[in-house]
């Protein structure tokens, strides 16, 4: 499993795997006709945008093998003056799940958002939804801190909870 920063041309197989991935994970929570025929449309405008016009605090990671896009995760550091750096994404293929891909791409972006922002903590939002999501970021130390609402592209208001890790103990790989 290969790791790197993603690049510009990269825009297409990532949208493609955040597509496939809410369409798997997000069923039933965003609607039938979001998912079916607008996701790819819009990951693809998020991610030629992303790649194209970085923020200067983007840090975007990629998985592959040979030319098959594995994985990915996207932070923003200093996201948030209380939570700190914010993962905004991670995906792994079908193909490439419990592998410790997963695991790998979150200690990856961890260390890098750390290295740019040692004061700082990690968070991210998980749908109230997806339990698979909540155990695995439970398993690697992030404790559910509050709860909200996503107001989802689909116009979908969506229950969610915030996870964290507070600086000094973000996760790491056994790798």
């Amino acid at each position: 499993m290969n790791l790197r920063d993603a690049v510009a041309t990269d825009h297409v197989p990532i949208a493609e795997l955040h597509a496939a991935s809410w369409r798997a994970a997000y069923q039933g929570a965003l609607s039938d006709g979001y998912l079916a025929d607008q996701v790819m449309k819009d990951r693809s405008a998020v991610w030629t945008e992303r790649l194209h016009r970085p923020k200067d605090n983007q840090i975007v990671v990629v998985s592959h093998s040979g030319d098959s896009l594995l994985g990915f995760a996207c932070a923003f550091t200093g996201e948030d003056a209380r939570w700190g750096s914010l993962l905004d994404n991670i995906h792994v293929a079908q193909a490439a799940w419990r592998q410790g891909l997963g695991t790998l791409l979150l200690a990856e972006i961890a260390r890098r958002c750390s290295a740019r922002n040692p004061e700082a903590g990690l968070h991210l939002w998980v749908l109230q939804s997806n339990a698979k999501a909540q155990r695995f970021y439970e398993a690697l130390g992030a404790r559910r801190a509050e709860e909200d609402v996503w107001t989802a592209p689909d116009g979908s208001q969506i229950p969610e909870f915030r996870y964290a890790w507070p600086a000094g103990r973000l996760p790491r790989s056994g790798f």
